[in-house]
């Protein structure tokens, strides 16, 4: 029983280890898809309104997840899945936050499952 656990641990640990994206990678994934997702942001009395704007489709790869990252994307003191609409051919997603929460943000979208594409970007509160 011990070696079919140690075995399937070993498995799972080789799958994900060869699916590893490096920072190398990421930084190419942004800058090459990144004008591809918009982030409107409006204000409204005190408090901030964004929109995030996403393609159906992107690098052949469909369109999964979209989520809110606090402060760090490698040490985050937040991470919080948006729910997202479709409307006509694109995917979006909001949120408000009050002005005295804005923090550095991240808008991380994920396309495709299983080492599938995902872009970064930083929302600029103005």
């Amino acid at each position: 029983m011990k070696f079919i656990f140690l075995a399937l641990f070993a498995l799972t640990f080789q799958v994900q280890a060869g699916c590893a994206v490096s920072e190398e990678m990421q930084l190419d994934f942004n800058q090459k898809y990144g004008d591809d997702i918009s982030i409107e942001i409006k204000t409204n009395d005190s408090s901030y309104y964004v929109v995030v704007s996403l393609p159906p489709i992107l690098d052949e790869k469909e369109f999964e997840a979209v989520w809110l990252i606090s402060d760090s994307t490698d040490e985050p003191t937040l991470i919080a899945p948006l729910q997202t609409f479709r409307e006509g051919d694109e995917y979006v997603a909001w949120y408000e936050i009050d002005a005295g929460l804005i923090r550095q943000h991240f808008v991380v979208a994920t396309f495709g499952n299983d080492c599938g594409t995902s872009v970064i970007k930083e929302v600029f509160y103005r």
